[in-house]
């Protein structure tokens, strides 16, 4: 915290109060957005916080259902992108020489599913206008997506996240790629950065203790409505648990949950009567143990030897291992965990 006993604030107190002053600009032009909230706390075993983004804002679904009727290229120009925002301190063990035979031992993911095996599909049934045939194919397409965007390697290490691209639907994917490398925002005050779609860690941060990654959660599917359009919308909500250490130094390891949650809407979008396919939308992302403010796209841990200064704590407590939604929050605000 800084130091008030002063005569005056100094240069970091200055910078602070300029930034909550533009994050307060920011949260009165466009109340509607649900931005990050990063939870923060120390406990006996170790320290943890939790960064929560909904990125696709409540106007997006709007747009969405407008695009139904509108061109490729309309749908393609009006997608909305993530917001998402990090913040600091790790969830380990402090003191440590370097990680145990299990890094997940100790925690409730030490009982969760191995990798893609953590995302099952649910048994398959007709809803709606849509029959069990059609609910599998889009369970199934999710199932992919998700383990395209958060398990494959080339991604996680900060690679071009192709597996996750070419299951997009053409616009949609166009909108994905023009995206990776953007720092810029939306009017809203959402970032335009399209990496937070998927699970990347900084290229050159991590060193993955194990391949290992634990994964938990669920999905379903329903018939669904926007506006009169009829969709067939899958509604999904993982954890994945990642033990990573920085480059070269093991005794600095530490785990990292991340939290995907949202819906894949599923319809015939470029012609009637055509082929369901998917568009990703309304979708939520927070991870535990990662820095404040940055803004690439990309996972930064938060690691114990070069612990970021982060927000101010604040707001209920909140577990990072459970895969209900998180509350929302002032824009960048910092939130308390119950334990890692």
């Amino acid at each position: 915290m800084p130091d008030k006993t002063g005569s005056g604030p100094s240069p970091l107190e200055r910078l602070v109060e300029a930034q909550r002053a533009e994050k307060k600009a920011q949260r009165k032009r466009d109340s509607r957005v649900l931005v990050a909230i990063a939870l923060a706390a120390v406990v006996l075993i170790g320290g943890g916080v939790f960064a929560f983004a909904r990125y696709a804002p409540q106007s997006w679904r709007h747009q969405i259902t407008a695009l139904v009727k509108s061109s490729p290229s309309a749908r393609a120009s009006r997608t909305a992108t993530p917001a998402v925002k990090a913040t600091t301190q790790p969830l380990n063990p402090l003191g440590t020489n370097g990680p145990p035979a299990d890094p997940f031992s100790g925690t409730p993911a030490a009982t969760w599913a191995d990798g893609a095996a953590g995302i099952t599909v649910p048994a398959a049934r007709a809803q709606g206008r849509y029959s069990a045939a059609q609910v599998r194919s889009a369970l199934e397409t999710t199932r992919k997506m998700l383990i395209a965007g958060n398990l494959d390697w080339p991604t996680l290490r900060g690679g071009k996240p192709t597996a996750y691209a070419d299951l997009l639907t053409r616009q949609q994917r166009a909108t994905f790629l023009a995206g990776l490398r953007t720092r810029a925002l939306n009017k809203d005050g959402t970032q335009k950065n399209t990496r937070t779609w998927v699970t990347s860690f900084a290229p050159g941060s991590t060193q993955f203790v194990t391949t290992v990654i634990k994964v938990h959660g669920t999905m379903s599917a329903r018939a669904a409505s926007e506006s009169g359009t009829p969709v067939l919308r899958v509604r999904f909500d993982y954890l994945f648990v990642f033990a990573v250490e920085p480059p070269g130094d093991p005794a600095g390891w530490m785990r990292i949950v991340q939290q995907q949650y949202g819906s894949v809407d599923f319809a015939s979008w470029d012609e009637p009567g055509g082929p369901l396919e998917p568009w990703v939308y309304d979708t939520g992302v927070g991870t535990a143990g990662v820095q404040c403010s940055v803004r690439d796209g990309y996972i930064h841990p938060d690691y114990p030897r070069n612990r970021s200064s982060g927000l101010p704590a604040s707001g209920a407590p909140q577990d990072p291992y459970s895969t209900a939604t998180p509350s929302a929050g002032p824009a960048e605000s910092c939130q308390t965990i119950t334990g890692t």
